[in-house]
């Protein structure tokens, strides 16, 4: 059978921490909280920049998908501030279609433009005269829109957006995210 120790015993046992021990222990831990610390660090700044870059294509998609859904309601010849010449224009006025009357097409009297501006100028604009304009994107940085003298029917539409994290990171350090989105939108005859 096993004795127990007496309490004066346990006090005197040789085979207690030493300081050397104690301070080893204390480094290896140190170094082990200074690992998790960076890698928690690392993958919430990597979570955060994925986060903002998700952000900014669904901004894209959004502005692309209120462009296009009015501009293939509009046919060339409403179109008045993009001519068919193949230069690159920042903003876009046209009419939509209102219907058919003998065979012809009726345009809305109506017009509707398409702009950055609003807080920072990064913001896109969609106005339909004689309302106010509604912001339909947040940090798009370009809007271009062009048409070719041979396919005036076709607008080619160019967005840039660009954003920095909440903590002000960007990728990889050096630019902030970027993202863009080219469509080409057929007009109505």
């Amino acid at each position: 059978m096993r004795r127990i120790p007496e309490k004066n015993q346990l006090l005197k046992d040789p085979r207690g921490f030493t300081l050397v021990e104690a301070m080893v222990t204390v480094i290896i831990f140190t170094f082990i909280l200074g690992i998790c610390y960076t890698l928690l660090i690392s993958g919430s700044d990597s979570w955060e920049t994925n986060s903002a870059r998700v952000e900014l294509q669904q901004e894209l998609r959004k502005a692309m998908d209120w462009i296009a859904q009015d501009l293939r309601q509009a046919g060339s010849a409403s179109i008045t501030n993009v001519p068919a010449d193949g230069a690159t224009y920042t903003s876009i006025t046209f009419r939509k279609s209102a219907g058919a009357s003998g065979g012809n097409l009726v345009w809305d009297s109506n017009t509707t433009t398409y702009s950055l501006g609003g807080t920072g100028g990064t913001q896109l604009l969609r106005q339909v005269s004689g309302q106010t304009a509604s912001v339909i994107a947040q940090d798009i940085q370009s809007l271009q829109f062009s048409r070719q003298a041979s396919t005036a029917n076709v607008v080619d539409v160019s967005l840039q957006a660009q954003k920095t994290t909440l903590r002000g990171k960007t990728l990889a350090g050096k630019t902030p995210i970027q993202a863009s989105l080219i469509l080409k939108i057929y007009l109505r005859n």
